[in-house]
């Protein structure tokens, strides 16, 4: 009779953890359903650069914001500062809302950066329940660094000489020939 009981025993406590796991995660809210989608992000070397976007709830449940991370995947990327997310990001998200294109942080592109993309960029939003830390969202992006390098005087002046010539020649008769 007493392995009867324990069986019992242990399927109720079975029952009872799988209980509290689906309580607990419906009041931390769906999380597997929110979205995150960034705008394109790129800039000159020694700017600030706005990374831009849109979060989705597209599950059944509240969502709460409460925080993000973010990964600047190279040394020409700093300072970043997520006063933007705080500022701008809805509290929570209701079912099958969004929070409309909005500043979600800033970062610097140092001085001297060379042209080109930086990839290994990630940001996080956190959240679910009121006080929750969960992962809801990840999205990775690329930082594209604009080189504005205008040409040398030197340059121009070879090109001004260049076009020059190539007007001389068409004004002067080709072997004798007038056109």
């Amino acid at each position: 009779m007493k392995p009867k009981r324990a069986k019992v025993l242990g399927m109720a406590s079975l029952v009872m953890c799988l209980l509290a796991l689906v309580v607990a995660s419906a009041a931390r809210g769906d999380s597997g359903d929110v979205d995150l989608t960034l705008s394109g992000v790129s800039g000159a070397p020694g700017s600030e650069v706005t990374v831009y976007g849109t979060i989705t709830n597209s599950g059944s449940d509240d969502v709460y914001l409460n925080s993000e991370n973010f990964t600047l995947g190279s040394s020409y990327l700093s300072n970043g500062d997520v006063t933007d997310f705080f500022v701008n990001a809805p509290l929570s998200l209701a079912p099958d809302s969004n929070s409309g294109l909005i500043a979600l942080f800033t970062f610097e592109i140092a001085s001297g950066t060379p042209g080109g993309a930086y990839g290994g960029n990630f940001l996080d939003v956190l959240g679910g329940g009121p006080t929750d830390q969960n992962l809801l969202a990840s999205a990775e992006y690329s930082v594209t660094v604009k080189n504005t390098v205008a040409p040398e005087p030197g340059t121009i002046g070879l090109i001004a000489l260049g076009l020059a010539g190539v007007i001389l020649l068409r004004r002067r008769p080709l072997n004798g020939v007038d056109n």
